[in-house]
């Protein structure tokens, strides 16, 4: 088949590409790096491609291996890819389409005879870290078990297993053999965790030249989707299987919001050096939002320096101005917004509920969003697997002591909080003398607990404290009632002592009970904000896998989709950019920051037509500033200096210093100046970052006659006159600089 052919083909399917995309469906051989922006069609150009290769360079389908991120993408490239005109499903039956841990491990079945050890469940790998722990001398609870599980997998993640940790720090030492012990165990067993599958199929390429070169010959041309997003041991691989040079990848680095677990931008950024002679197609057009909601999200991403210059544009459709909301708090927040939808609902008659999402940083910031949706009887689902604010681990702790109050005859309860704060009674020592007490002397457990034979004196009064304290909280108010659990039975004690033990930020571990001071507010018993619980949480149960009603998410889950109207909610400074990333240290930090701008980048894309940013006045009681990003978009006016720094006295700053003033005689900058910078290339459509204006859009290049250099025309947002400057000058004295190269 013609390409010409292939082409009209497609086009009677309803494909119509435009140059850039056709350019990217047509490139035959040798690497090819896609930058495609948000709603710039994507798939459709790595399917074309897919079948372009089938069907106009006849390649044969077993010849192909497209990778994706998620088993829903690597399903929906086979139905496309079946679905074109002259393909069907028989064709493509060979090819190998899948996320990187099913492809991987079909090339690991292959090899050893479909023999390989078992996968683990979640729930068996924390059993054994449990245990692990509880050998330590740690308590071994569910939160610690998560966050050593989550180190275990970015370190895999990143190709280090325990015998490269090199520990000076008694925690990380601790972490050192928690981690042998976990690998030990496994061995001991036969059994592989996820992550296994990663770094088995590194190991098997990298050490067996035969294997290797039997998948490069298999695999002759190969697709990766959403590079941006791929960690070390999937970079690895993919480079070995890619001996030949036949690698095509797609990604957007303005979209790169996954380096906690592992991914890194500059593998694709980097494409082109660790690739020579790779051939760069930049997909700029965005099909799916107006063009006001472009200009604004591009204005923020425009900040970032670590970065492929791009000139995202629209097609031109028109549409309102995205708005700014400035509530009094989080409460007030949820109901302006919830009132809007509601009204847009009830004005609309073809907006379906689906077509509004509400996306937030973190799950903390949707609760009084569910407690309005909840009150409002209006229909939503809730799609973060975590997002359940009730079922956070501080607040059903709290929650445990509201139901002791009114019920101590709970015995799971009392195991619960027993030790938050620390009361040093351990339940596999008393919970069958509890049991045989209770029965025999006809009392509650908690009153069964306290005559314990075993006890000593000191432990005896900490169970009689704890009947008293629970008395008194149930003559409290909620919010009585949740200040005495904090600062007088000394539940806040106990979270000092889980973040210093566990090496996180206290703040960000006391975060879910700051929220639950706001949700408290206006219940009067216990018994009436027990209740309110009971019936969120039922809702949000009911909700789960349905899909419909008003869509809610975090940003990162929100990446790839598409909706009319887009609510971006708790954009506050101490939110966005998240205190972690303010967190980091010297270009770590700088990185960290670059990924939350990507983030609120991200959540911005997602909107079709209609894109309201909300920045509350108050957050969890006190006030608070709009995020940066926010002053970035240029909706909101900017104050006369506004600095990303971290909050911790000591930290260093994420804003960078004034350039220093080159001791050069000015006679000689000009030539200075060219012979550092003259090579460099410039395109139109590139960002320079001025120091005083900020990011700006080359508009146009004019090579100066003799050996003078080159002006350059720089538009910067919201500026209506376009700034004239002598480009290897202005680089050379610090007043320009260019997005950094990885």
């Amino acid at each position: 088949m013609l390409a010409s052919d292939f082409m009209a083909n497609i086009s009677q399917y309803g494909i119509a590409l435009n140059d850039e995309q056709r350019e990217a469906v047509c490139h035959m051989a040798g690497p090819l790096v896609v930058f495609a922006g948000p709603g710039s069609g994507k798939t459709t150009v790595l399917t074309c491609r897919a079948a372009y290769l089938l069907q106009v360079e006849q390649v044969p389908a077993a010849k192909m291996l497209i990778v994706t991120f998620t088993r829903a993408a690597a399903a929906e490239m086979q139905a496309r890819l079946a679905a074109m005109p002259g393909i069907g499903q028989q064709s493509i039956r060979a090819a190998e389409i899948g996320t990187f841990h099913s492809v991987f491990m079909r090339m690991l079945m292959q090899q050893n005879g479909g023999q390989l050890p078992q996968l683990m469940e979640e729930y068996q790998q924390r059993t054994i870290i449990k245990a692990l722990l509880r050998e330590q001398g740690e308590d071994g609870d569910d939160e610690q078990v998560a966050d050593v599980l989550s180190k275990i997998g970015l370190c895999k993640n990143n190709l280090i297993m325990p015998d490269r940790i090199k520990a000076s720090k008694p925690e990380n030492q601790k972490f050192r053999d928690l981690f042998a012990g976990y690998e030990r165990v496994k061995q001991q067993e036969d059994r592989w965790d996820y992550d296994d599958i990663l770094v088995a199929a590194h190991a098997m390429l990298k050490h067996n030249p035969s294997v290797r070169e039997y998948y490069q010959r298999r695999f002759e041309y190969l697709l990766v989707d959403e590079f941006q997003d791929t960690n070390l041991a999937q970079y690895e691989v993919i480079k070995m299987l890619a001996g030949h040079g036949n690698l095509c990848i797609v990604g957007d680095d303005d979209q790169s919001i996954y380096r906690f677990r592992g991914s890194r931008v500059e593998f694709l950024l980097d494409f082109e050096t660790t690739f020579p002679g790779a051939k760069k197609v930049i997909l700029a057009v965005n099909y799916r939002s107006t063009d006001d909601v472009i200009d604004t999200a591009s204005r923020v991403i425009l900040h970032n320096r670590v970065r492929q210059s791009k000139l995202i544009r629209g097609t031109g459709r028109q549409g309102d101005k995205p708005v700014v909301l400035r509530p009094e708090g989080e409460k007030d927040e949820a109901e302006q917004i919830l009132s809007q939808v509601a009204e847009l609902l009830e004005s609309d008659a073809e907006l379906e509920p689906q077509e509004i999402v509400i996306l937030y940083r973190t799950n903390i910031q949707v609760r009084a969003m569910i407690d309005g949706l909840v009150q409002k009887g209006l229909p939503f689902t809730l799609h973060d697997a975590d997002g359940d604010f009730y079922g956070r681990w501080q607040v059903r702790d709290v929650l445990t002591y509201f139901k002791l109050a009114y019920n101590p005859d709970d015995l799971d309860g009392i195991v619960q909080i027993i030790n938050r704060p620390k009361r040093y009674l351990y339940p596999d020592r008393f919970v069958d003398e509890v049991h045989m007490l209770r029965r025999t002397k006809n009392i509650t457990y908690l009153e069964a607990l306290a005559q314990v034979e075993g006890l000593e004196p000191y432990q005896r009064t900490k169970v009689e404290l704890l009947i008293k304290d629970l008395l008194a909280l149930r003559l409290s108010t909620p919010v009585q009632a949740l200040h005495k659990i904090r600062k007088e039975i000394g539940y806040d004690r106990y979270l000092e002592e889980f973040a210093a033990k566990t090496g996180n930020d206290v703040n960000q571990v006391s975060e879910p009970l700051d929220e639950l001071e706001q949700a408290v507010i206006g219940h009067r018993t216990l018994l009436d904000f027990l209740a309110h619980v009971e019936e969120v949480k039922e809702t949000v149960r009911r909700s789960r896998g349905k899909g419909e009603g008003i869509q809610l998410m975090t940003m990162h889950k929100s990446k790839g989709l598409e909706f009319k109207h887009v609510y971006c909610i708790g954009l506050v400074e101490d939110m966005l950019p998240h205190p972690k990333a303010l967190q980091a240290e010297g270009d770590k930090q700088s990185a960290a920051v670059e990924e939350e701008r990507r983030l609120f980048y991200v959540g911005m894309t997602r909107a079709k037509r209609y894109l309201t940013l909300s920045a509350p006045l108050r957050y969890h009681g006190r006030r608070a500033e709009p995020s940066p990003f926010l002053y970035e978009t240029g909706l909101l006016p900017r104050p006369k200096r506004t600095a990303i720094t971290p909050p911790a006295k000591g930290q260093q700053s994420s804003v960078k210093k004034e350039p220093v003033v080159l001791k050069v005689p000015a006679s000689d900058r000009m030539k200075a100046a060219m012979e550092q910078h003259g090579g460099t290339a410039f395109e139109v459509g590139d960002t320079l970052h001025h120091k005083d204006l900020g990011p700006g859009l080359i508009q146009e290049l004019k090579i100066l006659s003799g050996d003078s250099g080159r002006r350059v025309l720089l538009k910067f947002p919201g500026q209506e006159k376009v700034h004239d400057l002598h480009l290897e000058l202005c680089l050379y004295l610090g007043l320009l600089s260019s997005p950094v190269k990885v």
